[in-house]
């Protein structure tokens, strides 16, 4: 069943359904191939505007996947199952000719530079889709549709995006009269006493105001553009039907050619949208003043329209954050040519192949073929190179700022030039006077190494020879209207595939000289599948030259990436072996990062003294993963998270007293066994995954105790180490909490015990060390993991601790009240429960942070949304906003089980299934797949409800509440 649905000119549309569901556009335009995207395109000859033509779009789906499970048509059917996502990309783009064919859903965009997640090969719609998709979900479920324009990059936070209400939203944005005057403008009236979140109802709604009327209004009312993004409920749904046409009773539309109406969303509908507006007398508007209208500000949102050919320069250059005034200058796949002209502004290439063209400046190239005869192309002068069916190309050119629209007697431009003495100069105007220039063939067809100088001289020169003329009149020409349905779709893709491979080819050949990775080729996992999937090739040739291109790479992180490259091409033990060096290389550069220094333990206890170290666990609410490596040393990380104890003690708790014995004892009060360590070889046993007691070995190796970590040359024994040291070491360990819990319990007693260490033999540690010290021992004991466990313990209580990009991470910590969370205020709504069920998380860690290696675009976009919503619950526990926390929570949940599917199971659902209507909220701890699981009822009323279901029918016998407290201390260390 389809969520994504997209328009897209008739022949593309028709080509793409025809393609595998895995083809790179099909994926681009429904990135999940579980749910692949519907197209379709407006009915030939028959022009249905933007209402019209989503009713055609949404009528037609249901006709392909509804029908049969919900006969009662499409509304009921839309008002169903999952929710649904409209993309308008099939207009005639005559402002933007150059991918008029294609539809600019599917417009290929360059290397965009390091602020967005890209991939190789990435087209418009790839980036607007999971953006758009996001702020469905958060819409809420009375939201049925989003409708969004496909020529827009609409940068913005769907988070910011609040429950929905009203049958009818738009989306707007504060920018100047003068640009709104451009655009659809919703105003609303001032002083309604609305956050700047909340939605506010529609005072009116005007296409293309002129800039003083908005300034006169500007008085008393606020000022929207409309950003092309519409959220319908489904009574506003039934009602778009209705006023297309729509009979419920025939289940087909009342119209002579059973075809909907034409309704035009902005023009049309728009101007009624206002609470004073008052609709027309006509029976189809039945019902529309009982349907809510209101606009949803964004205020932290950059909004891009992509509408001409001159807009597309400036528009990729603010989505990609050039400096003012730096060279607009854009090549996809183009490679050969991206040394024409390097300090020439305003140049786009696309899919160029063949020798350099000389360029002016201002230049939109399109589909050169390998064979052209080009040498130079003027100022403003823009070219699309087409292959037409059963014939070789077509050729286009055209003036950057020319419209396409009108006739030659209206004034009309070809070429830049007014058309009436274009087509004069060139013996064709008697003709074509009064016709749209949009439909006068005067384009020509030449075969694929007909593209000559000669052609493009006679289409610029003010006074063609008569040789151009008479060749130009005998060619076969078609027009710019026809171009789209003319266009040999498998052609026009084998050569843009083509292309890709020789950039590609250049990539590899840039790695094997020390070159990194750009921008829009850090998708590994994207690019490995094209060199499979669609360049056998350049899947030897990569592996050919993996040792220079290993050798190469001059940071460890770089060689580790590459490595996952290699294991995406490769199978069995090969890949394995990719996938252990890529991970050990990781570990590397993190213990070289770590600041590892050594030290020389001094004992600093009276012989009757006990160092007493205990640590409250942590609770994660939201950006667990972001403090994982890679991902934290390109991005920087956050998280928030609680310090608390459980039923009223900390429950990780650490004892060290020294023994007259020469040598290491470790207790685990918890599990009823011990160890003795009498040599360095056992204390080295941390290295084992099968050796006891791994993480109090570490700690001791990294606490001196071991010749690798001692700063001063030690003696060649551990007994003589100890003997100057006056006797040896018991430790106890105490972990109140089961394996797996899901609450940071390894990272966190690694701290315990490090600070008792710490304390017992003067190692002179702060806080920030400590920390550090622990992600050196998860190196060192291969678990990998983040930082915000032991951050979790280390600094008490409620927190957001972020850190910046880079090696070094060092944590910064912005406290939070602990209102939300005290009894008095409510927080008996919360709960904590043992599921009985537990899973290790290194699985799990070594998948994700094996994806960020890759690189993956939607793990990125995952990441980027899970360290959003930690910045955002960070806001509702400053505003003591209990239903925006609860959102957050539920989010992170959200977040978690689609970065990992085995962040949950049946059992668990089982579980928050049995907690009842109440529960409104609920995370599994940690890595999930287990553990704990912290809830949010209602209000303490539910929560009590939650307690006594699940404690009248518990789920296994292990399972059970555990009560817990905020940690207003932390890590805690005193000696008797």
């Amino acid at each position: 069943m389809p969520e994504t649905l997209v328009t897209l000119p008739p022949a593309a549309a028709a080509w793409l359904a025809a393609q595998e569901p895995r083809h790179p556009w099909r994926q681009a335009l429904a990135p999940s191939i579980h749910s692949p995207a519907f197209f379709a395109a407006d009915p030939p000859g028959r022009r249905l505007g933007s209402g019209g033509g989503t009713v055609h779009l949404l009528w037609r789906a249901w006709l392909d996947f509804g029908q049969d499970a919900c006969p009662e048509g499409p509304v009921a059917w839309l008002g169903q199952g999952p929710q649904r996502l409209v993309l308008h990309a099939g207009g005639e783009s005559r402002r933007l000719p150059a991918y008029a064919a294609l539809g600019k859903a599917l417009l290929p965009l360059p290397n965009l530079g390091h602020d967005h997640p890209q991939t190789f090969g990435q087209v418009l719609a790839g980036h607007q889709i999971p953006r758009y998709q996001r702020a469905l979900e958060e819409a809420g479920p009375a939201c049925r549709l989003l409708l969004a324009s496909g020529d827009v990059w609409l940068d913005f936070n769907p988070q910011d995006i609040p429950p929905l209400t009203s049958d009818i939203t738009g989306i707007g944005m504060r920018v100047s009269p003068e640009t709104a005057a451009h655009f659809g403008v919703f105003f609303s009236s001032q002083g309604n006493g609305l956050t700047e979140r909340e939605p506010r109802p529609v005072a009116s709604f005007l296409q293309k105001p002129d800039p003083g009327e908005i300034h006169r209004r500007l008085r008393d009312q606020e000022c929207f553009v409309d950003t092309g993004l519409w959220f319908f409920s489904s009574s506003a749904l039934a009602f778009l039907f209705r006023l297309c046409g729509w009979d419920d009773a025939r289940r087909s539309f009342a119209t002579k050619d059973g075809l909907p109406r034409t309704l035009d969303l902005y023009s049309e509908l728009g101007p009624h949208l206002g609470q004073d507006a008052k609709p027309p007398s006509s029976r189809l508007f039945k019902g529309w003043t009982s349907l809510g209208r209101s606009v949803l500000p964004l205020h932290r949102a950059r909004f891009v329209h992509l509408g001409t050919s001159r807009q597309l320069f400036e528009a990729v250059g603010e989505i990609a954050r050039q400096a003012p005034g730096q060279a607009h200058r854009y090549f996809i796949h183009s490679e050969g040519h991206a040394s024409s002209g390097t300090e020439i502004p305003f140049v786009w290439l696309d899919s160029c192949a063949g020798r350099p063209v000389a360029l002016a400046g201002h230049n939109l190239v399109t589909g050169l073929p390998p064979d052209h005869q080009l040498h130079s192309l003027p100022r403003f002068l823009c070219l699309d190179t087409l292959p037409i069916k059963d014939a070789g190309h077509v050729i286009r050119a055209y003036h950057l700022d020319d419209t396409f629209r009108g006739s030659p007697r209206q004034g009309a431009l070809i070429c830049g030039q007014p058309a009436t003495r274009w087509l004069e100069a060139r013996k064709a105007l008697d003709s074509w006077q009064d016709d749209d220039v949009f439909t006068l063939p005067i384009y020509p067809l030449v075969p694929s190494d007909g593209l000559t100088q000669d052609w493009i001289d006679g289409f610029t020169a003010p006074s063609p020879s008569q040789a151009w003329i008479e060749r130009w009149l005998s060619a076969a020409r078609i027009s710019a209207a026809e171009i789209p349905s003319r266009v040999d779709f498998d052609r026009y893709y084998d050569h843009r595939q083509a292309c890709a491979s020789t950039y590609l080819r250049h990539i590899l050949d840039g790695l094997g000289h020390g070159r990194q990775l750009t921008p829009d080729t850090r998708d590994l996992d994207a690019l490995a599948r094209y060199c499979r999937d669609q360049a056998p090739g350049l899947k030897r040739l990569l592996l050919r030259r993996s040792s220079t291109i290993l050798t190469a790479a001059s940071q460890a992180q770089d060689r580790s990436r590459l490595l996952f490259l290699l294991s995406r091409v490769t199978s069995g033990r090969r890949q394995s072996t990719y996938i252990n060096h890529g991970f050990q290389t990781l570990r590397e550069a993190i213990l070289n990062g770590s600041g590892n220094d050594r030290v020389s333990p001094v004992l600093k206890l009276k012989a009757d003294q006990i160092v007493w170290a205990r640590s409250p666990v942590r609770l994660d609410l939201a950006g667990g993963w972001t403090d994982t490596p890679p991902y934290c040393f390109e991005h920087g990380g956050a998280v928030l998270n609680l310090a608390v104890n459980l039923n009223g003690q900390p429950p990780i708790q650490v004892f060290v007293r020294p023994v007259s014995t020469p040598c290491l004892r470790i207790r685990s009060i918890d599990l009823g066994s011990s160890e003795t360590i009498l040599d360095f070889q056992t204390l080295a046993g941390f290295r084992d995954p099968h050796s006891g007691f791994s993480l109090p070995k570490a700690a001791l190796a990294l606490a001196g105790f071991h010749p690798d970590f001692a700063r001063d040359r030690p003696p060649c024994t551990l007994r003589k180490l100890l003997q100057q040291l006056g006797g040896g070491l018991e430790l106890s360990l105490l972990c109140a909490v089961p394996k797996g819990s899901g609450l940071g319990t390894s990272s966190i007693l690694a701290a315990t015990l490090l600070a008792a260490l710490n304390r017992a033999c003067g190692l002179g540690w702060d806080t920030i060390a400590l920390y550090r010290k622990v992600l050196t021992m998860e190196q060192l004991l291969t678990t990998g993991g983040g930082w915000q466990d032991q951050a979790g313990a280390l600094f008490p209580g409620i927190k957001l601790i972020e850190t910046q990009p880079g090696l070094s991470q060092h944590p910064i910590v912005r406290y939070l009240p602990e209102t939300l969370f005290e009894p008095e205020a409510g927080g008996s709504r919360f709960l904590l429960y043992y599921t009985g069920i537990t899973r290790l998380a290194k699985g799990i860690l070594q998948q994700i942070v094996h994806d960020m290696f890759l690189g993956r675009c939607e793990t990125f976009r995952l990441l980027e949304d899970i360290r959003s919503n930690a910045h955002q619950i960070h806001r509702a526990i400053q505003l003591g906003d209990a239903g925006e926390l609860n959102r957050c929570i539920a989010r992170s949940w959200r977040c978690n089980r689609r970065l990992d599917a085995g962040t949950t199971s049946p059992r668990i659902e089982r579980m928050i299934t049995a907690c009842g209507p109440g529960l409104e909220a609920c995370k599994l701890l940690g890595a999930g797949g287990g553990g704990y699981l912290f809830m949010a009822a209602r209000d303490p009323a539910a929560a009590h409800a939650i307690r006594r279901r699940l404690e009248a029918d518990p789920p296994n016998p292990l399972a059970r509440f555990v009560d817990f407290s905020v940690s207003r201390t932390g890590l805690q260390v005193t000696v008797s």
